[in-house]
């Protein structure tokens, strides 16, 4: 990537990414505490990769986690009460950092990159014997037909089978990919979800998708939203 494109990159992230574009919502604390519940188990020291303006860091050190951020974008500075560094998962080659992690994390940036597998191998190299990788990236099979590209830097779509073979060809094992939807409610009750099913299929537009008459902030676009746009979450463990 050319010195001019990657300073372009670095002004979308940090623009898609301000305040005024992605409010602050209570949906990092609740997704935060289902995977320590169901995921991580216990606390211990994590990575995010793609920490954004660090938002999850937060709620991973809410939880009794050490935190640690990694991201392409120059604002990572701007993060001071949690170890950052700001990497190119593009150019820059694995092992990102000479520091181990119990656990990482990534939601919705694998699919922004041409190769994924530097990433990949960079976050299980970064992870303790024992230690779990979390990978969050929208579900090709739900968004084929338009929202996948409302962003317009997504390159590379997955299925279950790709990101679960991405993972094992990194070295992860036991690794499971699941369709994870977006909806805390279904994570409580997920006997539900066949009704969620169903509601996908109704044609109700939503924002950013369409131009709608109603908050696009409001919980009616957003059940909308996250009903037609579940993700995949893979988990898988380094074992050596």
């Amino acid at each position: 990537m050319a010195k001019e494109e990657k300073s372009k990159w670095r002004n979308y992230v940090e623009y898609i990414y301000a305040v005024g574009m992605r409010p602050h919502t209570i949906y990092p604390s609740l997704l935060g505490k289902w995977l320590l519940d169901n995921v991580y188990k216990i606390p211990g020291k994590i990575a995010d990769f793609g920490c954004g303006r660090g938002d999850y860091l937060d709620v991973f050190k809410s939880l009794g986690f050490t935190s640690f951020g990694l991201d392409i974008s120059s604002s990572i500075t701007n993060i001071k009460t949690h170890p950052v560094k700001q990497v190119d998962f593009t150019k820059d080659n694995p092992p990102y950092v000479e520091e181990k992690f119990d656990f990482v994390f990534s939601k919705s940036v694998i699919e922004h990159l041409h190769d994924p597998t530097p990433f990949l191998s960079g976050m299980y190299e970064s992870l303790e014997p024992g230690g779990v990788a979390v990978v969050m990236t929208p579900s090709w099979a739900h968004t084929y037909w338009g929202p996948f590209y409302i962003d317009y830097t997504h390159v590379t779509p997955f299925t279950r089978y790709s990101l679960r073979a991405g993972m094992e060809m990194a070295g992860f094992k036991g690794v499971t990919v699941k369709c994870f939807y977006q909806l805390p409610f279904l994570w409580k009750y997920p006997f539900l979800t066949p009704l969620i099913k169903l509601i996908s299929k109704i044609p109700f537009p939503y924002a950013p998708y369409n131009d709608v008459p109603w908050n696009p902030d409001s919980k009616f676009n957003k059940f909308v939203r996250f009903s037609k746009e579940p993700m995949l979450m893979a988990i898988g463990t380094r074992f050596e």
